[in-house]
């Protein structure tokens, strides 16, 4: 093979390699943003991640178990936390809406977010029907979280959602006869 030809072999095969991993390209409405974003936590793909929320110091977003991330670093290292246990995960989207005025956008969603984590020499499977309500903001032409609050569908509770009544006494009471 002569020199020519090698050198386009190479130049094709760069070509190939450099249009296959480079990284999907930034979506231009925030409901692609926040499918992206679910899609990445799924991959756990931190860098996605990293790139398509805003890193403001200030910035506070809340998990489930009451966890509250306050800025990006805190929130980078529950992800990396997360992503190291979870030997697997699938969060497929059940209910989506997005709301847009301008450059911010809000929405609500619910999501069931799976993990699988080692048990035995198996997986073990855990489905954590979940709530998610969050803000984005179009900054430098590409939308960003800029913050959320996470919480499940359904309540599990051990005991009435309501406080047992209060008995009142004949004497308080008004309109109470005696016996």
């Amino acid at each position: 093979m002569n020199a020519s030809r090698c050198t386009v072999w190479i130049t094709l095969a760069l070509c190939i390699i450099t249009v296959t991993t480079a990284p999907a390209s930034e979506p231009t409405d925030p409901e692609s943003a926040i499918r992206r974003l679910v899609r990445a936590n799924a991959e756990k793909d931190l860098p996605t991640l990293s790139r398509m929320m805003a890193h403001d110091a200030d910035i506070i977003s809340y998990g489930v178990a009451g966890r509250k991330y306050i800025g990006w670093p805190e929130l980078e290292q529950g992800m990396k936390e997360e992503f190291l246990n979870a030997q697997k995960l699938e969060i497929p989207i059940k209910e989506l809406k997005v709301w847009t005025k301008g450059d911010l956008a809000w929405y609500a969603m619910e999501l069931d977010y799976i993990r699988y984590v080692a048990e035995g020499s198996g997986l073990k499977q855990t489905v954590l029907p979940m709530r998610e309500t969050g803000v984005l903001e179009r900054r430098a032409g590409r939308w960003q979280l800029l913050s959320w609050h996470e919480s499940f569908r359904s309540a599990q509770l051990n005991g009435p959602l309501t406080s047992p009544p209060t008995v009142v006494s004949a004497r308080t009471s008004k309109n109470a006869q005696a016996p």
